[in-house]
């Protein structure tokens, strides 16, 4: 068999012929690492850089650090410059404060008076007694209560025989004995001389040899004063209960003096302070001599506000204490009025007196014919100008006594006098 061979030129022509598929399929690894071995020198050197300018940098910080002291640092923490603005100040300065020694004498003085003045206070416990009067509608929570149906008792006048205790008139109404406990626990019995409503007062009798001998020896009353020189800002001390508590002392200051209120027949004097008031409030009011002054009142909390504790000056009802002292009650026309004084008489055109503002439904002076708008001027033939001529002259008649009263009334325009006849009660 014959092989034919092709020239050399036609071999050569077909390995250049195929070249391109050789260049093709030739692998691409070597092209990857070349890549992949750039990258590397490229990250190095770029850390090489960075790193020697990092430290040429970090050199000359700490070489302009050597010079500064540590304290300058310290410093510049603690007490940053000020600024422009004085809210930036307040957020970023912290203000240090201290008490001057001053100051702190000051204080000292303030909390040394204002135990002075609580001993006051705590130097009555043997004039003060717990006074157990009638319970009222008991509910299921104070039943156990120590203090349901006892109330505040103040010993303000001491005999041979006898001691006199004022009390609330709320919880011996309708009693003719009581029970009083003294400060040391012991208990004797009260007899029940007189109640007044009006004033919310009432007066016990305790026999004196009906008093244990080691209370006997104790007790004490209180001195009277007068509500004269009490005024905006005078310093007062409650005693009794004034928080519901018997025998807590409660300090405070008047902060509104000579509250008129009407009461029937009468007028009364209140004084509000800056206490705080509960519905269980009662006992007496002290000036800083140690002197009752008054009798905690809150029923007129519409005159001396809803949340401050009130009391009615001793002067206002000194003769009705006097009265009940003595067994007697004030004799009951039952009106509220107002004085007409000279001035309201010429501007109004009515006469000075009594100026009518409430009959009570009932009362003997509803009764006996008069009504709201009357002027009171006389009451058996001597003139009233005022509230307390007319409760003055209703002390000195007795219960059931028929009075003739004067009244100007006005009758299709024009005043006129009428005398009505009224039984008193």
């Amino acid at each position: 068999m014959t092989i034919h061979k092709k020239p050399v030129d036609e071999r050569e022509h077909e390995v250049e012929k195929y070249q391109f598929m050789k260049e093709q399929v030739r692998p691409q690894q070597k092209k990857k690492i070349a890549k992949f071995a750039a990258k590397i020198f490229s990250a190095f050197f770029l850390a090489v850089v960075f790193g020697s300018v990092a430290g040429v940098v970090f050199h000359l910080i700490n070489k302009a650090n050597d010079d500064k002291d540590i304290s300058d640092y310290i410093v510049e923490t603690l007490s940053p410059q000020e600024t422009k603005s004085a809210e930036n100040n307040a957020e970023n300065n912290v203000v240090k404060h201290s008490v001057s020694p001053s100051d702190l004498e000051l204080i000292d003085n303030y909390d040394h008076v204002s135990k002075e003045i609580a001993a006051i206070g705590n130097s009555y416990k043997y004039a003060l007694v717990k006074v157990r009067g009638v319970m009222g509608d008991t509910t299921w929570y104070d039943v156990n209560n120590l203090n349901s149906g006892i109330t505040y008792g103040a010993i303000f006048n001491i005999t041979r025989n006898e001691c006199f205790v004022v009390t609330d008139s709320s919880a011996v109404n309708g009693m003719d004995e009581v029970t009083v406990e003294f400060y040391n626990g012991d208990e004797a019995k009260a007899s029940v001389l007189g109640v007044d409503s009006n004033v919310n007062l009432a007066v016990l009798r305790v026999t004196r040899s009906t008093v244990p001998k080691d209370a006997r020896k104790k007790i004490m009353s209180i001195d009277i004063g007068s509500i004269s020189g009490t005024s905006n800002g005078s310093n007062v001390i409650a005693i009794g209960a004034p928080n519901g508590i018997m025998y807590s002392v409660m300090l405070g200051k008047v902060i509104k003096s000579d509250i008129e209120a009407s009461i029937a027949d009468n007028q009364i004097s209140l004084y509000s302070t800056d206490m705080a008031c509960v519905s269980t409030s009662n006992g007496i009011v002290l000036n800083t001599d140690g002197q009752m002054i008054g009798f905690i009142n809150n029923k007129f909390q519409n005159l001396t506000g809803e949340k401050n504790m009130a009391f009615v000056s001793v002067n206002s009802v000194h003769d009705i204490l006097e009265l009940l002292m003595r067994g007697k009650n004030t004799s009951y026309l039952g009106i509220e009025g107002v004085d007409v004084d000279s001035t309201t008489a010429e501007q109004h055109n009515l006469v000075r007196g009594i100026y009518v503002t409430s009959v009570y439904l009932g009362s003997p002076a509803y009764m006996g014919g008069m009504r709201v708008a009357d002027v009171i001027v006389k009451v058996d033939g001597q003139s009233v100008k005022n509230i307390y001529a007319l409760h003055n002259t209703l002390i000195k008649n007795k219960s059931g006594k028929e009075i003739k009263v004067e009244v100007s009334r006005k009758i299709k325009n024009i005043r006129k006098y009428i005398t009505l006849s009224i039984t008193l009660s």
